[in-house]
């Protein structure tokens, strides 16, 4: 047995509510997208929390080092865009505000797609390092993509609704954030498309949508305590944000570890 399933096999013995099951040659650990997509499924948001909370303890440095990466370069496109406009006409013009939206998209969209499969990669007891948060370059082009779309829909939806009243264009971003949340990380773990990982993604959050968003509404409100102490707790909560992520995938959708080989070539690990 391949030593990275052996690992995710052992640790998974003390997650008694996570299936394993063999589907087209593949051990998939935890749900199934086939039945995800039918509302067959369970979510507990005790229970996701407490084991985030837990895989965060031993895989922070990871996870913070990636996010350091990603804002690091949020932060130069910043100082680029100011050095080409003034903060002024970038306050004044909803032109560059939108170029700045998709121009962040784009850049960010592999470092999110790697942070994000590093998560899924913990909720199976699999280790990952720093450099890990590049892996996500391997689906670059479809992870753009659904940057690029989620923040189209994002940014024209809350402008609209924004015309009737600031708030429901709050509300309609929050919605967005909430229905795509699976879209990246069934590009980056399962190789799904674009298209229709944004709409699997739209169809499984919606079987149980209240819990979505008041799973969303407790991290917000963690993040904003997070912040309280000189933004120190959010070392923690950033990192254990992307292990949610991944716990929440594994439950609801699977994890597929590895492809038995179906000639005597060295087996995939998916993972």
């Amino acid at each position: 047995m391949d030593t990275l399933v052996y690992r995710a096999l052992v640790y998974l013995t003390d997650q008694k509510s996570v299936g394993i099951s063999v589907d087209d040659n593949k051990v998939i650990i935890g749900g199934s997208l086939t039945e995800a997509l039918k509302g067959n499924y369970q979510l507990s948001i005790r229970q996701v929390l407490e084991q985030s909370f837990n895989l965060t303890k031993s895989n922070l440095v990871s996870l913070l080092g990636g996010f350091l990466l990603l804002l690091s370069i949020n932060v130069v496109m910043v100082l680029v865009l100011m050095n080409v406009f003034s903060i002024e006409r970038i306050e004044n013009s909803m032109e560059i505000q939108f170029f700045s939206s998709m121009l962040q998209a784009v850049i960010s969209a592999p470092l999110l797609g790697g942070l994000m499969l590093m998560g899924i990669k913990h909720s199976i007891g699999i280790n990952t390092r720093t450099a890990d948060v590049f892996n996500g370059f391997n689906s670059m082009v479809p992870l753009i993509t659904v940057a690029v779309i989620s923040t189209l829909l994002s940014v024209i939806a809350s402008t609209v609704f924004s015309l009737l009243h600031p708030n429901l264009g709050i509300l309609v971003s929050l919605y967005i954030t909430v229905i795509l949340t699976f879209a990246m990380p069934l590009v980056v773990e399962r190789g799904t498309g674009p298209l229709n990982a944004l709409f699997y993604s739209i169809k499984i959050t919606h079987f149980k949508l209240p819990k979505f968003i008041l799973l969303f509404l407790i991290i917000a409100g963690l993040l904003l305590v997070a912040i309280i102490p000189l933004g120190l707790g959010l070392i923690w909560m950033l990192p254990m944000i992307y292990n949610l992520i991944g716990v929440v995938y594994r439950d609801i959708i699977g994890v597929t570890v590895i492809e038995k080989p179906k000639d005597n070539s060295s087996e995939n690990i998916s993972a």
